[in-house]
């Protein structure tokens, strides 16, 4: 199998593992269910499909209905793929690399004026508020596949680690906000 640092080939994997689906599927798929912790374009994911054919760890088929002008092709996982994707995640992940520009700005903040600052945290406490709701909507939606017998036991996993990184940016930002107000207060 040829090297590829990237990770795109293994989502790709394990979202074919789960069903066959196009390209445009899969990022649908991922848009919906790992936004909140990974992102893959369409310019990542339709080479990727390509690549994974091309070392034979998927299949593609030509799912054009008569009178459907759109052509889809629709990708397949095989065993080869299935065995790759195995192998991955018997890896060690590698390590996070956190990257939030509101914490650069908090760190510089004697650069600029506490208004700014508690802006910056009041947006920040919304969009974390925000995404704590779109996980537990996606938990409830979960259960409820779960009622139809569908498992996602794995994927309400994931949810719930956005519901406890986003409360805990969010309960930062407030506690945040309560020092640098009170710092501005003895200015």
């Amino acid at each position: 199998m040829k090297e590829n640092t990237g990770k795109s080939k293994f989502v790709v994997l394990g979202m074919l593992a789960r069903m066959p689906q196009t390209g445009y599927t899969i990022k649908k798929w991922i848009e919906n269910e790992y936004s909140h912790f990974w992102q893959e374009s369409f310019g990542q994911i339709y080479p990727t499909l390509k690549e994974l054919v091309a070392e034979g760890l998927a299949v593609s088929s030509d799912n054009t209905e008569t009178g459907n002008r759109r052509r889809q092709i629709v990708y397949s996982i095989t065993d080869a793929g299935r065995k790759a994707l195995s192998d991955w995640l018997r890896e060690e992940p590698e390590i996070e690399k956190l990257r939030y520009e509101i914490l650069l700005k908090i760190s510089f903040g004697e650069n600029t004026e506490p208004e700014v600052l508690l802006r910056h945290l009041d947006d920040f406490i919304r969009r974390n508020e925000k995404l704590v709701k779109d996980m537990n909507g996606y938990i409830e939606l979960f259960d409820r596949l779960k009622e139809q017998d569908t498992n996602c036991t794995y994927s309400q996993l994931t949810a719930r680690c956005g519901v406890y990184i986003y409360s805990a940016m969010r309960d930062w930002a407030i506690e945040a906000k309560k020092i640098i107000s009170e710092k501005g207060a003895d200015l």
